[in-house]
């Protein structure tokens, strides 16, 4: 039961550096098309909102609904989308920098002209890429680490207490 134990906490945790990259992935996504229906559309926030969250590659993000719903309700775009982070956090396997990039991008989101949104979806679509390739090589390498120190924990109790 203990190898079991300290296994499964080994591949949890090698798990959430996968979930961290896939998330990442969505998100960067996500602002391509946020900039794409600012710029060739015209879209409202509300109406951007609602289709990331209705697209099946974000689902898991839920950022996007929670902040349409917060929005709706309040008018104020920063403040919906800061909530709508801290909401959707818990289920986010994202580090406190990814979280930080993505709250400054929704407090200039909405604020400027077209060509001042569109820049600034680039700009942090290109931090996140950034994040993104980092987080690539950290479930690369800790992964991988993880999964084994795991095992090897578990191995250790088993021969230690029997």
């Amino acid at each position: 039961m203990l190898f079991g134990v300290c296994t499964t906490a080994g591949l949890l945790k090698s798990a959430s550096f996968s979930k961290r990259v896939r998330q990442l992935e969505g998100f960067t996504g996500a602002l391509d098309s946020i900039a794409t229906e600012i710029r060739y559309f015209a879209a409202p926030l509300e109406d951007i909102m609602a289709k990331c969250d209705a697209l099946p590659e974000y689902g898991e993000l839920r950022v996007f609904g929670l902040c349409r719903k917060i929005f709706m309700e309040e008018r104020d775009f920063p403040a919906a989308w800061e909530k709508a982070l801290g909401q959707a956090k818990p289920s986010l396997a994202l580090d406190a920098g990814d979280h930080e990039a993505l709250s400054w991008f929704g407090r200039v989101l909405g604020t400027t002209d077209v060509d001042g949104q569109t820049a600034n979806c680039a700009r942090y679509g290109e931090l996140l890429r950034q994040r993104l390739e980092r987080a690539r090589e950290d479930r690369a390498r800790r992964g991988k680490m993880y999964t084994s120190l795991g095992v090897l924990a578990g191995i250790f109790l088993v021969v230690i207490l029997f």
